[in-house]
């Protein structure tokens, strides 16, 4: 393959070669040629504008055309010499991306083939040869971020304009520069650069937390993606411009900029294209600084219909029935983050119509709910739960969703409220379904109290998605796991099948991609109330929902395996007991 591109090449010879490739039509390439003259772009960048081919495919054959070789950057290992060769703003401004150093020779992929002068100013800028191959735009931005850090570019010129310099370079300035003045706004902007940055990765990434944390050498970035925490390359430098990002952050919540002694708590709305996003900010005072805690919560998410819960046709046909009672209480149990919230906006949304009344009291209101009165709890003036519950039933209420139920009082209140006529939804952090009971009667909730108002509790975890495209056989299914995927599906140990991911660039090499709930549901029939009225142990509670057809959360674990939908690492995950032996 010749490494100097044919002087000849246009527009028309990606073009032609794609038409002859069969990845777009002469249509679409005269469509395509209408675009390249009217928004004066390149032909790879207007075939991606239109859609018309895929990004990888638009740029193998663009390789071709330029006799360069096409790399993925995902399956690409980096040396560590090259990276050390490339500084971050050099790559940033050519976007170049390092990957081997061999013999002055460097090998670096680009996102666009580069003209002969651009190569010869990078082979004098870093005093050696190049050998320059393609890779996908995305994938460029993707690998600079992974080696530098996000926002590796803005932190380097805020370390210059403030007047950072690496030890050996360091250049000390008596008395006051006229330029500090002239950068602080600029300073400014590029503060507020930086953090917006810092957000849009991780709604790009479908992050649901951001952790900002402080060292005493390092500020440390991470998000939770899938339910896992996941440490981003951050950029040299970004510790001292720590408090910098707190200060930016609490002026986004409107918090007051000047406490740094003090948790905070606040919300930033955030308006991605049509998307609306909210993010909680929680910031608690460190012994090296102030850190961040962002969750964000996506406004369109939330609102699901019942049948997208991810319910079996047995539980989903159960919890319709459930949320059409005139009475008793429905909980909802489950660790944070499990979807708790989610679930109980979907069943208020199918009970929400005009005869019956919804009041709500939450802390904090997540979403808005039309046609529904909601009330934010304030601790700090003495609008708790309890008080919220009091005041909600002089109201004349029909339906009533307690946010959490914490203590003995608000337990009460609302099995009373459930006693008199009202339907009451409520969450509560157990383990698992049948934990809710005893957890109401550790609180001091009389026994034949929560027998006679408590319908039904339901339990549920999260567990991440299998990506469907990298998704394959799992091969290495142990004896007794067969054995339980096969009595929980009822079906044959040789017609039992599982799948994992083995990672690829559309997962984050994770092998896995989005999440989906497995529930776990307890019905208090006569019998179980009868237990439960008798102060029947955790144990015999669940033997006796097991032979009325109970499924555990494990179990539908193992079905929702034996669909495809996730893997024996994450059930194994998710619902393993902890067994600790003793040494003999």
């Amino acid at each position: 393959m010749n490494s100097q591109p044919p002087p000849s090449f246009a527009a028309a010879d990606l073009l032609s070669a794609l038409v002859e490739q069969g990845e777009i039509t002469a249509e679409q390439a005269e469509l395509a040629r209408r675009r390249i003259r009217r928004a004066q772009s390149s032909p790879q960048q207007a075939l991606l504008d239109l859609g018309f081919s895929s990004e990888e495919a638009i740029f193998r054959i663009l390789a071709a055309c330029h006799g360069l070789a096409f790399v993925d950057l995902g399956s690409e290992e980096i040396q560590a010499e090259a990276r050390t060769a490339v500084s971050a703003k050099v790559a940033f401004n050519y976007k170049c991306v390092p990957l081997r150093l061999d013999k002055k020779i460097l090998t670096a992929a680009f996102a666009d083939p580069l003209p002969v002068r651009t190569r010869e100013q990078l082979r004098v800028l870093l005093g050696v040869r190049l050998q320059p191959v393609l890779a996908t735009p995305s994938a460029v931005r993707h690998a600079l971020k992974q080696i530098y850090g996000i926002g590796a570019d803005t932190v380097m010129q805020i370390r210059k304009d403030r007047g950072f310099q690496s030890r050996v370079d360091s250049v000390v300035f008596d008395g006051f520069q006229q330029q500090d003045l002239e950068s602080e706004d600029a300073e400014i902007a590029s503060i507020i650069h930086l953090v917006n940055q810092l957000l849009i990765e991780a709604l790009e990434l479908d992050a649901t937390d951001i952790h900002i944390e402080p060292y005493q050498e390092v500020t440390k970035v991470r998000y939770r993606i899938d339910g896992m925490l996941r440490d981003i390359p951050t950029p040299p430098g970004l510790r001292e411009l720590h408090s910098s990002i707190v200060s930016r952050m609490k002026i986004m919540a409107s918090l007051n900029i000047t406490e740094q002694r003090l948790p905070h708590d606040g919300r930033i709305r955030v308006h991605v294209g049509k998307e609306e996003f909210d993010l909680r900010i929680s910031i608690l005072p460190t012994r090296f600084g102030e850190t961040l805690c962002l969750r964000i919560l996506n406004r369109s998410a939330i609102f699901l219909e019942m049948a997208e819960l991810g319910l079996n046709q047995q539980n989903l046909d159960i919890l319709k029935k459930l949320v059409e009672l005139p009475h008793g209480i429905i909980l909802v149990t489950g660790p944070t983050g499990s979807g708790k919230t989610t679930t109980l906006y979907a069943a208020l949304a199918r009970v929400r119509y005009g005869e019956r009344k919804i009041v709500t009291v939450e802390d904090p209101v997540e979403y808005q709910l039309d046609g529904t009165s909601q009330i934010q709890i304030r601790s700090d003036i003495g609008l708790t739960f309890a008080r919220g519950l009091r005041s909600i039933l002089r109201h004349d209420p029909d339906v009533i969703l307690v946010g959490e139920i914490r203590d003995e009082e608000t337990a009460e209140i609302a099995i009373r409220s459930a006693l008199t006529g009202h339907l009451v939804f409520s969450t509560l952090h157990t383990n698992d379904s049948v934990g809710a009971v005893n957890r109401l009667v550790d609180m001091g909730v009389e026994p034949y109290l929560v027998a006679a108002s408590l319908v039904a509790s339901l339990a549920q975890r999260l567990v991440r998605r299998v990506c469907p495209h990298c998704k394959e056989p799992d091969r290495l299914l142990k004896p007794a796991i067969r054995q339980e995927i096969a009595r929980a599906n009822q079906v044959e140990e040789s017609e039992v099948q599982a799948f994992c991911g083995v990672g690829c660039t559309e997962c984050n090499n994770s092998g896995y991609r989005g999440r989906v709930a497995i529930f776990e549901m307890l019905l208090l029939d006569e019998e179980i109330k009868e237990l439960v009225s008798n102060r029947a142990s955790t144990v015999e509670l669940r033997r006796a929902a097991q032979q009325h057809g109970m499924v555990s959360l494990r179990e539908e674990g193992w079905q929702k395996v034996q669909k495809g939908m996730t893997s024996v690492e994450e059930v194994s995950r998710i619902t393993g007991a902890l067994q600790i032996k003793y040494q003999s």
